[in-house]
């Protein structure tokens, strides 16, 4: 699927999207292992792909972080500062939202 096409779509339709290409990785994967793998040029083309996918959601996701006038890192800190927790934790619960 094209960028254009993918960058229409929401963050719940871009993670149903990416967790299928990683399943259908992963099965291209054991096909190969067993020999059974007709077209081996498509475990690099779904590669691309979740990568493209990431970024996109990446993307989406990062006004969530950004405070007016400072950077992400920045808001991510404060974030994580007034939460009492870590910087980390902050990013996965984002992530998940």
């Amino acid at each position: 699927m094209k960028t254009k096409d993918l960058r229409e779509k929401s963050v719940p339709e871009l993670e149903d999207l990416l967790r299928d290409t990683s399943k259908e990785l992963v099965d291209l994967r054991l096909r190969k292992e067993t020999g059974q793998l007709e077209k081996p040029h498509m475990i690099k083309s779904l590669r691309k792909e979740i990568a493209r996918l990431e970024t996109l959601l990446d993307e989406k996701r990062e006004p969530i972080l950004q405070d007016s006038g400072t950077d992400g890192r920045t808001a991510l800190r404060a974030l994580a500062k007034t939460a009492g927790v870590s910087r980390r934790k902050v990013r996965r619960a984002l992530a998940k939202a």
